[in-house]
């Protein structure tokens, strides 16, 4: 299975590479919840569900422009979103991805890839492991600079002032714009921390990205300290996220969560 993804993967990112720039990608075509779906995302999807159905598998598709494709006898789902970073793509920021996860019928991680479009760079797992351009990672070092990846918006800054003020020292601040991408800085050894406080984040984003994750040993936690599950019946809201090798500073930051007045 992670064989196949990574063809497609390989196939999607270089689809996307050539349409970047094109005039009309940004064109409106609907919204959904608090956010829209535009040309690229609707070709983006499409491209990527050709090619599953291509493979003959028999997949249920939770995907972020559609919403749920449910097949009949499904082994397999496979939670998608085919242009994450889209802001990013449109505006010639190259940091955006594709992020396919795939999960057996009951409920497990079966495999899964986050595709780098601009740059063709890989984050893969399986079973077995989680792998980096299809090769194994063996360990995971520690990150040489205190970045932090925070995710919020102006209706949360007395949370995300909290969730910050829990860390100890010199730190710096990026936000990058695509959520699979900066939790796998994180889980990388190349960030401290990412944190989303925004209620926004879906299952969509971050589902193959939270598996590598889980692959090298990093938890993605909520905010109120539980183990993030992926909801498989349908597009869904993940209410918060957390992401740091440092088990130090984790707690540190549920504390401070727990300590905001409701």
């Amino acid at each position: 299975m992670r064989t196949i993804l990574e063809r497609i993967s390989a196939e999607a990112t270089k689809y996307l590479r050539e349409m970047s720039g094109r005039e009309g990608i940004d064109r409106v075509l609907g919204t959904h919840e608090d956010d829209t779906t535009k040309v690229i995302d609707k070709l983006a999807e499409d491209f990527i569900l050709e090619k599953l159905n291509e493979t003959g598998l028999p997949i249920t598709y939770v995907t972020e422009e559609t919403g749920t494709i449910r097949k009949e006898g499904s082994e397999y789902v496979a939670v998608i979103d085919p242009l994450d970073g889209s802001t990013n793509f449109l505006n010639g920021i190259t940091w955006a991805a594709v992020s396919i996860s795939v999960y057996s019928s009951k409920g497990a991680p079966v495999a899964g890839i986050v595709g780098e479009i601009f740059s063709g760079k890989t984050y893969s797992y399986d079973e077995r492991g989680a792998y980096i351009n299809g090769e194994r990672v063996e360990r995971v070092s520690s990150p040489k600079q205190r970045i932090v990846l925070p995710y919020f918006d102006r209706s949360r800054l007395r949370e995300i002032t909290q969730v910050l003020s829990a860390i100890e020292g010199n730190y710096k601040t990026r936000n990058l714009g695509a959520a699979s991408l900066d939790m796998l800085l994180v889980c990388t050894g190349r960030a401290y921390l990412f944190v989303d406080v925004r209620n926004k984040l879906r299952n969509v984003d971050i589902a193959s990205s939270l598996n590598f994750c889980e692959k090298v040993n990093i938890s993605p936690f909520s905010l109120e300290g539980e183990r993030i599950r992926i909801d498989l019946e349908k597009v869904s809201v993940v209410k918060n996220v957390l992401v740091t090798p440092d088990s130090s500073l984790s707690q540190r930051i549920l504390s401070a969560w727990k300590a905001l007045p409701s």
